[in-house]
Order: C-alpha cells, then structure tokens, then sequence
C-alpha cells in the first residue's frame, strides 16, 4: 500500500450510498418511518405545537430525524482526522432534504450560470480579521490565478418570480433573464440556509423565494455558493461577495438590493456587510434575516431550554459532524484553539462591530435554539447604533421553529412573508 495514501474509518451511515433501487428503499422506509411515527404521536400523545395541524408536525418531524440520525453523531473527537469528508460530502448532496419544483399558482423560476468577470474578484483588505481575512485572501489570489489561465469562474443563480408577479406578466422570458429590467430595477439578493451543508442550487427553498418575491413585488436572485464539508469556510463568504458584485456589474444599483437570507444565509448576509463596511464597498439598502446563525459557537441558553421544541438537534463540538466543525474545518480536531477561532466576526457576526449596519428586519420563532443567540445579536446591534431607534425590527413567531417560513403553507410563514413585503417597500418609500 502507498505508504502516501489516506486510510479512513468507516462511517456507520442510515441513508443511500449511492444511486440504486435499495438506497432508494432505504430512504423510503426511513421518511416512511418518520411519517408513521409523526401521525401516531400527533393522535396519540397531541401536538406538541397546538396551532399547527398534521402536516406541520410530519416535515417538522422527519427534519428533525433527519438531521438528528442522517450522520452518527457518536464519534469520538479523537477520528475527526480519519473520516474522508469528501466522500460525506457527496453523502449529503445524495441525501438533501426533498425539494418540490414550483407549480404555476405560486411562482416561476430559471437557473442561469453567470460568468464571472475577473475584475470583480476583490482583492481583500481584512487585517483586523485576522486568519478568517488571511484565508479570503488566498482564496481571491487563487481565483485570480484560474481567471489568468483562462479558468473562468460561474455562479449558479436561481432566479424566482412570485404568482403575484406572474399574472401582471404573459412574457415572463425578461423577468427570467439576470439582467435589470431597468437601470433602477429593485431586487432581492437571498442566500440560502442549510448549515453551509446542504441546499443544492437552493431548490429547497423556491416557495420560500416565491412567496418573497410575490409579497415584495422584487424579483429574487439566489446564487449557489460552494457548500461544506468538501469545501470549508469562507468558501461560502468568498461567493457570496463575488455573487454580490456580480450582480452591480450586471447593472444593478447597491442601494437598489436587499439582501435576505435564511439560518447559515443570514449569517453570511451579516458578515458580507462586515467585509463592505471594512473595505469601504457600497452597501445594500437593507437585510432581511431569517433565523440568522449569527453565533457558531452555539453559546445562548435556548440551545438547552428548547431541545425538545425545535426541529434541530442538539449536537456536541466533540462530535466531527457538528455542522460548525464541517463548515469551518472539516477533519481538524476541536479544542481551545478552534472555538476561539468561531469567534471570528467572519463566522460569528454576533462578536463584531456592528456600528453603522443597514436597516434590517430579523425573524425567528420562540422555539427554535438559535433564539436567544438571535435576540443577543438583535440587542447588540440597537446598542451600537442607538441614534437610530429604528433600526432593528426585530419579530419573534410563537410555537415556530427554526426557519419556519421553510413550512411555507403555515399561518405564521404567511405572516412573515406579508411582514417581509412591508418592510422592503418601507425602505425606498
């Protein structure tokens, strides 16, 4: 044997391997499983959240079964090393949660492959972020090194339109194209959630985008960052900007984009802001936040107080498939050192200087983990600009988990999105 070559351990795994009739069955008899389990508790033992119904307490459910049991989250630190993420990698993409295309009565939408032009690629100026801004700028360096060879970079983009917007529309081919309608077009820019692991070209949340697009009247643009564990931190930052620029060179005004995203997307929304604000880049016009994991470290007590409410499990840093871990450094064992390094403002928002931020709205539901991390983050940013009041809208849904509006058919998404067409139409009134 190559004296050279990498051994790994091999991984106990629920879900398909590969593409086949029984890895088909598996996965049937796993959700169908959960479906079981979810109706007999729902009768049995009632719902744990009373004013949502069946269906509610079933995709609640396999999330949660899912997330909790797709990967072993038994492993001692100490195999971190030893485990061939690329391979979990491709695991997960196999295994993303089940996407539903749009029918006609909610939305449209059309993926394009942007070319990225090579002057956009920033040339990162982030001293004060110390190793986080070192790792951005040997990430340009090496985009910058594959365009001078001809290695052109794309970025995948979802582009959705609302039903609302549809009817106005019988021609829907230029609503559908990323070119601005108009040197003044208003847009959404939104990145998806899913730990930084999961959300292939963002097809888990077109009724999400959708409903967006149909409360705000904007068309929304959502582009497909590089995903973890195959590639880790600040991958996903680093597309996101070149997303970002790509869409002003496209012809798009900052001050005509709001950018939006959900969970793992609400934290990169944050910290692209940081980087703008740092290098002296023109600014959105505004941040709609859903469920921001603004904080990886994990460290307010709803983590502990809302286990057993939310759809999202309760995971130690010792275990090597701790999203945080897969995301930042995928194979590197956790200790003192690595949680320091979470506290980048980069990776956590909640740790930086949030003095001078857009206008933002941030929701979330009272029952998920991340609220007491997200109202910390909420206080923090009204304490670093209190000469304006009203900067920070801050909406906390009863009885909702985490990213509830995912649940698009729920009273409380409805809320929240009319919620979210309020707030973007309040910003250019």
């Amino acid at each position: 044997m190559d004296s050279n070559t990498q051994e790994y351990v091999d991984i106990p795994l629920r879900l398909k391997t590969k593409e086949s009739i029984f890895g088909r069955l598996q996965n049937i008899n796993f959700i169908s499983r959960c479906v079981i389990d979810s109706i007999f508790n729902y009768y049995w033992h009632g719902p744990t959240t009373t004013s949502q119904n069946l269906r509610f307490h079933i995709i609640k459910n396999v999330l949660q079964k899912y997330l909790a049991e797709s990967l072993p989250h038994d492993l001692p630190n100490e195999l971190s090393e030893k485990i061939d993420f690329e391979y979990i990698s491709e695991y997960i993409a196999m295994n993303n949660p089940p996407s539903r295309m749009l029918t006609s009565d909610v939305g449209q939408n059309r993926e394009f492959d942007i070319c990225v032009d090579p002057e956009i690629i920033t040339r990162y100026s982030l001293e004060r972020y110390g190793l986080s801004g070192d790792k951005l700028v040997a990430m340009a360096e090496e985009d910058l090194g594959y365009a001078k060879n001809g290695q052109a970079r794309t970025i995948s983009c979802q582009i959705v339109i609302g039903a609302n917007i549809t009817r106005e529309n019988s021609d829907t081919s230029s609503l559908l194209s990323p070119d601005p309608l108009n040197p003044n077009e208003k847009v959404i820019l939104f990145f998806h959630g899913g730990a930084y692991c999961v959300g292939e070209r963002s097809l888990t949340h077109l009724y999400v985008y959708a409903n967006v697009s149909s409360t705000t009247g904007l068309r929304v643009f959502s582009p497909n960052y590089r995903l973890a564990p195959k590639y880790c931190f600040p991958s996903q930052l680093h597309d996101c900007l070149l997303a970002y620029n790509t869409m002003l060179s496209l012809g798009f005004k900052p001050e005509n984009i709001i950018i939006s995203g959900d969970s793992a997307g609400g934290s990169l929304a944050v910290s692209l802001v940081l980087i703008l604000k740092e290098m002296s880049m023109p600014f959105p016009a505004g941040l709609v936040l859903l469920s921001p994991w603004v904080d990886s470290t994990c460290s307010g007590a709803s983590w502990n107080t809302n286990q057993k409410l939310d759809y999202l499990p309760t995971l130690s840093f010792e275990d090597p498939f701790h999203p945080t871990r897969m995301f930042y450094a995928a194979g590197r064992r956790f200790d003192k050192t690595m949680f320091e390094e979470l506290k980048c403002p980069l990776i956590s928002p909640v740790f930086g200087d949030l003095a001078g931020m857009p206008s933002m709205l941030i929701q979330l539901g009272n029952n998920e983990l991340l609220r007491d991390d997200i109202c910390g983050f909420s206080e923090k940013v009204k304490q670093q600009n209190s000469d304006e009041p009203n900067l920070v809208k801050l909406e906390v849904y009863p009885d909702m988990p985490h990213v509830f509006v995912l649940l698009h058919f729920a009273p409380a998404a409805q809320m929240a999105f009319a919620s979210i067409g309020k707030f973007v139409k309040s910003i250019w009134k």
